[in-house]
């Protein structure tokens, strides 16, 4: 798929509110779709988001309990709508979880745990959060402008755009924060990383699998959450594979536990 051919995220919200515009099903929750694109950003295609960004989403997001669920359904019903028209390839919308229980209990494997540990990111990841940190502080600049705009209507009882602007004021510093801290803490991938990673799956790994029954292979790199993108075949040392594959070896066998069952698959090459 090229860019080219596939819409903004603003486009493809209104094509996606034009769908429903008659249609039946549950009722959208227009101001958090709002939300939504313009915490992505408003002009960026939709092929840009990726996966870490979804959930990040949803980790801001997602606290409130069963308004936030109401929320992001809407969000996810989107996303959807997305798969359905053929602009991406994989789904978007199984990434927005909402969050349990994340409320700075410091418990070891908590998101805000593990940025403190620091990420271990190849030199590409790093740079493409360095690449959005700095879309974002255009944002930041975009988003005061447009509360100063909103605030020149002195009638602030309902003024909707200056609410607008306010919440994506905050999704945007939060964003920044979040981003700013991967960035100090990041661990990027060594030379000593890529030596190991041509004896065992660590970070940064390339590995060839066969499918132990049907002998169909598959290449995938093993990378933290915050780069996963399966579309490049890049996939999370937290997601199913990737967690049955860390510290394997050439010729191993392991198993992928999914809803539709179990995976044999049998390591064929590792590649740093």
């Amino acid at each position: 798929m090229t860019t080219d051919a596939k819409p903004s995220i603003s486009q493809a919200l209104t094509m996606f509110l034009a769908s429903k515009k008659n249609g039946a099903g549950a009722k959208l929750d227009h101001r958090a779709l709002r939300r939504f694109v313009d915490s992505c950003g408003r002009e960026r295609n939709v092929l840009e988001v990726t996966p870490a960004e979804v959930a990040d989403y949803a980790e801001k997001a997602g606290q409130g309990g069963q308004e936030a669920a109401q929320r992001l359904s809407s969000v996810k019903v989107f996303l959807g709508f997305w798969k359905d028209e053929g602009w991406i390839q994989n789904g978007l919308a199984s990434h927005l979880r909402i969050p349990r229980g994340r409320k700075g209990s410091g418990k070891k494997g908590t998101p805000a745990n593990r940025e403190e540990q620091g990420s271990q990111l190849t030199q590409e990841g790093y740079d493409r959060l360095v690449a959005q940190l700095e879309v974002l502080k255009v944002d930041r600049i975009n988003v005061i402008e447009d509360i100063r705009l909103a605030m020149a209507d002195k009638d602030f009882r309902e003024n909707a755009p200056l609410d607008a602007a306010k919440e994506r004021q905050a999704l945007t510093e939060s964003r920044i924060r979040e981003l700013e801290s991967a960035i100090n803490n990041a661990q990027i991938l060594s030379n000593e990383s890529s030596r190991r990673a041509s004896q065992r799956v660590v970070v940064g790994a390339r590995v060839t699998l066969e499918h132990a029954d049907t002998g169909k292979k598959a290449n995938y790199t093993l990378v933290d959450v915050r780069e996963a993108d399966a579309a490049l075949g890049k996939i999370s040392t937290v997601s199913p594979v990737g967690q049955a594959l860390m510290d394997r070896t050439v010729g191993d066998e392991v198993t992928v536990n999914v809803p539709k069952g179990t995976l044999r698959y049998v390591i064929k090459a590792i590649k740093a």
